[in-house]
């Protein structure tokens, strides 16, 4: 199969042909149709074709720059559709997703390093665009870490067009969201966030630095987009943090869409952004959160 990059999915999938002349995409027009989307090379055998899914064992993902994590999976399966040589749906099945670390490798930023030592990923997603709709329909999207955390994700972006710009001019309409916190992966990633927002901070300083800008967030969110006082939820969530254990649930509506130009524009604001600019960025839309404390066994 030689060497190829593994995609973004969010990038491939922008829009689905009217045409019915849909069929089974081979392993190598995916790998052809992958190349131009990603930011790794992926060397791996082919192992197999099963029921249309190109089956790769001992995959090996170089990143091209230095700041990126080299990664290994276990096993890696990829299935999609294609329309007229245009991608129209895609399947990913990652298991056993590590850094790779070791002589001759990379250095790894420290933080990742312990935000993911001795621990594994895998990854599930599939997406299409929906012909009717004009939406591209993500479903099924889990990431599961060996330590416990878990993700999993839906969404809608309405989008019409058929190539990587049509992301970026799309709206995200809806999204569910639950994640499971272990208590444990959580602090890494506020240590390496603080220190990016106080590059001054000392690493003790850096988590509250983090927890901080992130309570000043929540406490910003317009009270009129939660549909059910989800807002006391998400301050009881910032409080736990960074042990917090528990499960965080988000679903987020917008008939309007919430477009790339009004994240960019949130990005652009002061950080964190204030009342206005969530006011801005998230007109028309409703949000539910629920955070329950604890996990059970």
């Amino acid at each position: 199969m030689g060497s190829f990059r593994l995609v973004s999915v969010l990038v491939l999938l922008l829009a689905l042909p009217a045409s019915a002349d849909i069929k089974l995409a081979d392993c190598a027009g995916l790998s052809a149709l992958l190349q131009s989307f990603t930011g790794y090379d992926l060397t791996a055998p082919l192992v197999g074709d099963s029921d249309g899914w190109c089956v790769l064992e001992g995959a090996t993902m170089q990143a091209a720059g230095a700041e990126r994590p080299d990664l290994r999976a276990d096993r890696l399966r990829l299935r999609g559709t294609v329309s007229q040589g245009v991608a129209a749906s895609v399947e990913v099945d990652l298991t056993g997703l590590r850094l790779m670390t070791g002589l001759g490798g990379k250095t790894v930023d420290p933080g990742l390093q312990a935000m993911f030592r001795l621990q594994s990923a895998d990854l599930r997603l599939g997406a299409r665009v929906n012909p009717a709709t004009g939406s591209l329909e993500i479903r099924g999207l889990e990431l599961r870490l060996s330590g416990g955390t878990e993700l999993t994700l839906g969404a809608d972006i309405r989008s019409a067009g058929l190539s990587p710009l049509a992301l970026a001019a799309g709206s995200l309409t809806a999204l569910d969201m639950e994640w499971r916190s272990d208590g444990k992966l959580i602090a890494p990633v506020l240590e390496a966030a603080g220190a990016r927002l106080a590059p001054d901070a000392s690493q003790a300083e850096a988590l509250p630095a983090a927890r901080r800008s992130l309570g000043r967030l929540v406490d910003a969110l317009p009270e009129a987009i939660f549909s059910d006082g989800g807002k006391a939820d998400l301050i009881q969530l910032v409080a736990a943090l960074p042990q917090g254990r528990g499960r965080l649930r988000l679903s987020l509506t917008s008939v309007d869409g919430i477009s790339a130009a009004r994240l960019i524009r949130a990005w652009m604001a002061a950080a964190p952004p204030g009342r206005e600019t969530l006011a801005a960025l998230f007109a028309g839309a409703s949000l539910s959160a629920s955070w329950q404390p604890g996990l059970a066994p």
